[in-house]
């Protein structure tokens, strides 16, 4: 390898390092803030995986902090962030960007596959560890696996290059509980994005060590499980194709759930609204809705389109880096 080449690769290390840092050590200011306000909170993605599996800084660039805190301390977690100079930022969930530097929060309080009970009972699992200066929480390993791979097979719908790493060493150093992972997959109804998430890393990665009747009892029992599987593997490949997640976030609801899916996307809450649209959406709700509706049928349309050229035309769409 050319020494440049070696050069701009130390370069790009140092750079990433430099930048992870600067994000993290003004996150442990704000989560010593939280412990002392009492307000819990998981840390999600990859802030997470940064320490917990890479383990060297530089290797896995951050571009925000995810956090899954609790409905009611949101309120708090509000007033807490403004009185530090945070900006709060347009976006569907509560995000918050700092003054200081490029930290940017990025707030969920619940997580769309799992309903009350589930989350409750995710809650009980996390794990403590330590970061820096700063004790945090972690999803246990099961959790961590399963929301990975439904945040890029069905939220996202794109099998980036760091969902395969991010898959493979979560494997490699972590234990496990495969029937529990079974198990849960069925009971929120991620079975067939999770046969296809795992059954892509196989695909990319044979040494991974993924037990065989795993993928087996994973695989498509029936016509409709068999009809999911052709489009995630049709559509969820290396590829994105834009605003693909919303149609996948739609056809994994669970049976009886997709009328009411449908009416909260197409009538949101007042707080989805502000987050979403900001303060105009508070002072012009109707005119709001009425836009977004607008908004939604021309992307909706654009969407089925560029599912049609992915499923008739292009067969040679890639499931693997």
């Amino acid at each position: 390898m050319p020494s440049s080449t070696l050069d701009d690769l130390a370069d790009a290390y140092q750079q990433v390092s430099l930048i992870n840092k600067r994000l993290l050590d003004e996150y442990e200011i704000v989560g010593r803030v939280f412990q002392r306000q009492g307000i819990d909170c998981i840390l999600l993605k990859g802030a997470d995986l940064l320490s917990r599996l890479y383990g060297i800084r530089g290797t896995r660039p951050l571009s925000d902090v995810d956090l899954l805190v609790h409905e009611q301390d949101l309120p708090a977690i509000h007033r807490l962030l403004l009185e530090a100079e945070f900006t709060q930022q347009i976006d569907g969930n509560p995000a918050y960007l700092s003054p200081r530097s490029s930290l940017s929060l990025d707030l969920i309080s619940e997580l769309w596959y799992l309903d009350k009970a589930g989350l409750a009972a995710l809650w009980e699992r996390a794990r403590i560890r330590p970061l820096g200066q700063l004790t945090v929480k972690q999803l246990a390993s099961n959790d961590l696996l399963l929301h990975l791979i439904a945040y890029s097979v069905v939220h996202r719908g794109h099998l980036s290059p760091s969902f395969f790493t991010d898959l493979r060493l979560l494997i490699e150093k972590e234990p496990l509980h495969w029937p529990g992972l079974i198990e849960e997959s069925i009971r929120h109804h991620l079975k067939i994005p999770l046969y296809h998430g795992l059954r892509q890393l196989a695909s990319s990665n044979p040494t991974t060590e993924i037990p065989s009747t795993v993928i087996q009892q994973l695989a498509p029992a029936t016509t409709t499980e068999q009809a999911l599987a052709f489009l995630f593997h049709r559509l969820v490949t290396t590829r994105p194709i834009p605003e693909l997640g919303h149609f996948l976030l739609w056809i994994t609801q669970p049976p009886g759930r997709r009328l009411s899916w449908l009416h909260r996307t197409l009538f949101p809450s007042s707080l989805f609204l502000a987050y979403r649209y900001g303060s105009e959406s508070v002072q012009r709700p109707r005119q709001t809705t009425i836009t977004r509706w607008w908004r939604l049928a021309k992307a909706g349309h654009l969407l089925i389109v560029r599912m049609l050229i992915r499923l008739i035309t292009d067969r040679t769409a890639r499931t693997t880096p």
